[in-house]
């Protein structure tokens, strides 16, 4: 598991590979990968519907996803602490801090991953958050909302900014066309993954 976490945190550093990296740097990482998980307490909710909700109807981004498949709206987050820990680490060492930083982001969606795997509704999509293909930022707090997502911590600045940090809120299409692949996902246009000739997920 490590080994797959340690590919996609070098991917979120900009690096094709663990060829192209030297001992320091994945030296940060292993340390890394050991405080984000001593720091983090994850905690994940979600609710199950049938039908677009008011904040999703005539929007193509969301029709072009869901089609007509059942959905979970699911909010996750690695809690406050782990910003807190961050914010420190920008005051005193930045090159660590920007290692934490994307391996703090590579652990929250393992561990969402994860979760899922053992929820009961048969195929999962790829979760898709509020920005993706044309959808509003502003849905986050949409979805937040519906799901009393302050129960695990997470509320917003008046800006919009999700707090704390390390969480996501998203929707997951559930069924036979469901099924996860790079080509199917909604980010695929704008992937910087991809612009970089690398990918978050294996292609069919």
């Amino acid at each position: 598991m490590q080994l797959v976490l340690k590919s996609e945190i070098l991917k979120y550093l900009g690096h094709k590979d663990a060829n192209s990296v030297d001992e320091y740097t994945n030296s940060l990482i292993d340390r890394a990968l050991l405080e984000v998980e001593q720091q983090s307490k994850f905690k994940y909710i979600y609710e199950k519907f049938d039908e677009p909700l008011p904040f999703m109807k005539d929007v193509s981004g969301y029709q072009n996803y869901l089609g007509d498949s059942s959905f979970l709206l699911c909010a996750t987050t690695l809690g406050v602490q782990i910003d807190r820990y961050l914010q420190r680490l920008e005051l005193k060492d930045m090159a660590y801090a920007t290692v934490f930083d994307a391996t703090a982001s590579v652990f929250l969606e393992a561990k969402a991953d994860e979760f899922e795997k053992n929820l009961e509704f048969g195929n999962l999509g790829f979760r898709f958050c509020p920005g993706y293909s044309g959808t509003s930022f502003i849905d986050n707090q949409e979805i937040a909302k519906i799901l009393n997502a302050e129960k695990i911590g997470i509320t917003f600045l008046e800006s919009g900014m999700m707090i704390p940090l390390k969480s996501m809120v998203g929707i997951i299409k559930i069924g036979e066309n469901a099924r996860k692949s790079c080509d199917g996902c909604a980010a695929k246009c704008d992937c910087g993954f991809r612009k970089n000739g690398t990918y978050c997920y294996k292609n069919d």
